[in-house]
């Protein structure tokens, strides 16, 4: 009863075919990086505060 059609949205085939491929490009970047989102690597690095060294690079304290 509420329901419009998809070109009174403005979604023309092009647009369609658009949001299909970044989706699935969505889906398959997620499932490539998924595997590197450890608890312990996401919590290490928000709670930690780094220590920046003078060549640039970043250390973290391990809490003891």
């Amino acid at each position: 009863m509420f329901a419009i059609s998809i070109q009174e949205m403005g979604l023309t085939p092009p647009t369609i075919i658009l949001i299909f491929v970044f989706g699935v490009l969505f889906l398959f970047s997620f499932a490539l990086t998924s595997k590197n989102m450890d608890t312990k690597g996401l919590l290490r690095v928000l709670y930690a505060k780094p220590l920046r060294k003078s060549d640039g690079s970043v250390e973290y304290r391990n809490k003891e």
